[in-house]
């Protein structure tokens, strides 16, 4: 058998698709269908199970015979368990609809599962399917006001929580974003390693979101749990309800990143203006932030683009069989990188 580190993306697939089965196993849920959705670090399933499946909460925003199957790209339970703690104090404290962990048969929410081909298994969660649909396009300012709420909602209970004995979840300050404190590679390999028309970009960046940072602190009025992978493809909607999911990099950062993340798609387009608008009227609405720290918006996306690149450049160092989907990934974000110093004006806010 090939090894799995030899393998191409789809080849992984098909060997995860076959664990991702023996994983339906352990919920009761042998025969339903899978349907892969994404890959880029845990690998996801929608799971639909035959008839009614067993579900002891049948009400909306969630689908009764639905499920999200997660494949986990990391083994420490101590830290996944805590993104659920996360999500129950989220669900029962704050009152957000978030994504719900289903257990197991014999009551597990975390199970390793090893299947012939997968070194070392995998660690496998399943999550109650959230009823609503991704909007790439044909956003309104109503859709994104509703988003900043529900951003709000989230940073303002977040801001006064406290977490329990146990609770470890990733730092996402300048170490954790921009510092390389979680590579195997040393900095100045990965930034040798840039491609040169991104090199001194990513530098800047780096250099000025490392001031901001230190500037702001980690006083609750700057810093706490947040979502951290607020894009476009982890928000849904539906009517007027927005529902946030895929907690999978939820940590300890700022309330300026996880906004930054979620309004960079846009950034500087026809449409940056007033969707940016909306989404902080909308944010505002539940709690506010210091001038000082809205200054900030532009960097905290332009953050967002050069800790990709230097992510997938060290990737591509960790996993060369998967060189050619990272380098694609790099160059999409590296060119993003570029717009924040081409912009005409850094608009006020």
């Amino acid at each position: 058998m090939k090894p799995y580190r030899e393998l191409t993306r789809l080849g992984r697939l098909r060997r995860l698709r076959q664990l991702a089965e023996a994983a339906l196993k352990e919920y009761g849920l042998s025969g339903s269908q899978l349907t892969f959705l994404h890959y880029e670090g845990n690998v996801i399933f929608r799971v639909d199970a035959p008839g009614n499946a067993p579900s002891e909460i049948v009400m909306d925003p969630n689908v009764g015979n639905r499920y999200a199957l997660r494949i986990l790209s990391i083994g420490d339970t101590q830290a996944i368990n805590s993104e659920l703690t996360w999500l129950a104090a989220l669900t029962k404290e704050a009152g957000l609809p978030v994504p719900q962990p289903v257990p197991t048969l014999d009551g597990r929410l975390l199970i390793t599962i090893t299947t012939p081909g997968v070194p070392h298994g995998r660690v496998v969660s399943l999550m109650r399917w959230i009823d609503g649909r991704q909007l790439s396009k044909g956003l309104r300012p109503h859709h994104l006001q509703a988003w900043g709420r529900v951003m709000g909602r989230l940073h303002k209970f977040a801001a006064d929580w406290q977490p329990p004995e146990g609770f470890k979840r990733f730092i996402w300050d300048w170490d954790g974003l921009l510092g390389g404190r979680d590579f195997h590679h040393s900095m100045e390999e990965l930034v040798e390693s840039i491609p040169q028309q991104f090199r001194e970009p990513y530098k800047i960046v780096s250099q000025q979101a490392r001031e901001v940072m230190e500037s702001f602190g980690k006083g609750p009025d700057a810093y706490g749990m947040i979502h951290g992978d607020m894009y476009p493809e982890n928000v849904l909607f539906k009517g007027r309800d927005v529902y946030i999911i895929d907690f999978e990099d939820c940590g300890f950062g700022y309330w300026m990143w996880d906004i930054g993340v979620a309004l960079g798609s846009w950034t500087w387009t026809d449409e940056w203006h007033w969707m940016r608008d909306a989404s902080l009227e909308g944010y505002t609405q539940i709690r506010s932030l210091p001038e000082a720290q809205l200054r900030q918006l532009d960097l905290f996306m332009a953050v967002s683009y050069a800790m990709m690149v230097l992510w997938a450049t060290a990737f591509i160092k960790q996993d060369p069989a998967m060189q050619t989907e990272y380098e694609e990934w790099r160059t999409r974000e590296g060119e993003k990188l570029l717009r924040y110093f081409e912009r005409d004006i850094i608009i006020e806010i």
